[in-house]
C-alpha cells in the first residue's frame, strides 16, 4: 500500500502522472478524444448534419452513471475496509493470546522453551494467512493457516494436561481462539465472493457507451471542445471504475492492497516483545 501524507496535497498532484489509473487509462483516454474528434469532424465539416442529441440526454444518462458509479466504488471500499478490520483484529488477538500465555508460563526454563514455541506458531499464522489469500481461486492444495491453528489447539491441550497452564484459563483463551478462526474465514469470504461479473461488466459497458454518445450531444454547443470534455469525462468515469475494481480485493500485491507484510511484522514485533522470540519450530511456509 501506498504510505503518503495526505495534507500534502501538492506532493500527491505531482504524483499524478505514476498514477496506476492515469498510466492504465492513458491510451483509452487518448482512444476517448480521438473518436470525439472524429465525430465532431464528421458531423461539423463532413456532412454538416448534427444528430438530434441533446445535452438533456446526456444529464440524465450521467445521473444514471453516477448512481451506478458511487454503489461500486462504496461496495469496493467496504470490501477494503473490511479486510483492514480483520487483520487490525488479528493484530489484537494475537497481543492477548501472548500476554496470557506469558503471565502463565513464566520465566522458568520450561516456561521459556513453551513461550517460544507459541511465539513461532503466532508468528507464522499472519504470513500463512497472507500466501492462502493469494492464491488463485479454486486452487487445491492444503490448508495452511488451519494447519498452524490446528498445531496451536494441540500445544494447548497438552499444556493444560501437564498442568502448565491453569485449566481455568480455558474460559479466557477459548474466545481468543475463534477469533483466529473468524479473521481467517471473514477474510475468505472477501477473497472467494468477488463482486458478481454481470454488474461489473455492465458498469464499464455503460461507461463505454455513455462515451461513445457523448460527443453527439456536446458537439453543437461546444464543437472541437467536445474533444477535451470527452477525454477528461471518460477519464473520471472509467477511473472510478477502474479503482474500485484495483481495492475490491485488498489481499493481492498490488500497490494499493492491504500492508500484509507490514502488519505480520507487527505481529511478529509485539508477539516476540512479550514471549520471546520463536524456537524457529515452523518451517518457512513452503507455499
Amino acid at each position: 500500500m501506498i504510505s503518503y501524507d495526505p495534507k500534502n496535497w501538492i506532493r500527491v498532484l505531482l504524483d499524478f502522472p505514476r498514477s496506476p489509473v492515469f498510466r492504465t487509462l492513458a491510451l483509452d483516454v487518448l482512444g476517448a478524444g480521438a473518436w470525439s474528434a472524429l465525430v465532431v469532424w464528421v458531423e461539423k465539416d463532413l456532412i454538416r448534419v448534427a444528430v438530434p442529441l441533446g445535452p438533456s440526454f446526456l444529464s440524465i444518462l450521467g445521473i444514471i452513471l453516477g448512481l451506478l458509479l458511487v454503489f461500486r466504488t462504496n461496495t469496493a471500499y467496504d470490501r477494503w475496509w473490511e479486510g483492514r478490520r480483520l487483520l487490525g483484529q488479528l493484530i489484537n488477538i494475537s497481543r492477548g493470546v501472548s500476554r496470557l500465555l506469558a503471565a502463565q508460563l513464566g520465566d522458568g526454563e520450561q516456561g521459556i522453551s513453551r513461550r517460544r514455541r507459541y511465539a513461532a506458531l503466532l508468528v507464522a499464522f499472519p504470513t500463512r494467512l497472507a500466501t492462502h489469500l493469494r492464491r488463485q481461486r479454486g486452487t487445491p492444495g492444503p490448508h495452511r493457516p488451519g494447519e498452524l491453528l490446528t498445531a496451536l489447539h494441540a500445544e494447548l491441550e497438552n499444556d493444560f494436561v501437564e498442568g502448565r497452564l491453569v485449566r481455568e484459563s480455558r474460559l479466557v483463551l477459548a474466545p481468543m481462539l475463534q477469533g483466529f478462526d473468524d479473521v481467517m474465514g471473514g477474510c475468505e469470504r472477501i477473497r472467494n465472493t468477488p463482486i458478481p461479473f454481470s454488474y461489473s461488466s455492465y458498469i464499464k459497458q455503460f461507461v463505454v457507451l455513455y462515451a461513445v454518445v457523448m460527443p453527439f450531444g456536446l458537439v453543437k454547443e461546444f464543437g472541437y471542445g467536445t474533444v477535451i470534455a470527452s477525454m477528461f469525462t471518460f477519464f473520471a468515469t472509467m477511473g472510478l471504475e477502474l479503482l474500485a475494481t484495483e481495492i475490491e480485493e485488498p489481499f493481492g500485491t498490488d500497490i494499493n492492497d492491504l500492508p500484509m507484510e507490514a502488519l505480520a511484522s507487527t505481529i511478529s514485533t509485539n508477539v516476540e516483545e512479550v514471549l520471546g522470540p520463536g524456537d524457529g519450530s515452523v518451517p518457512p511456509d513452503p507455499s
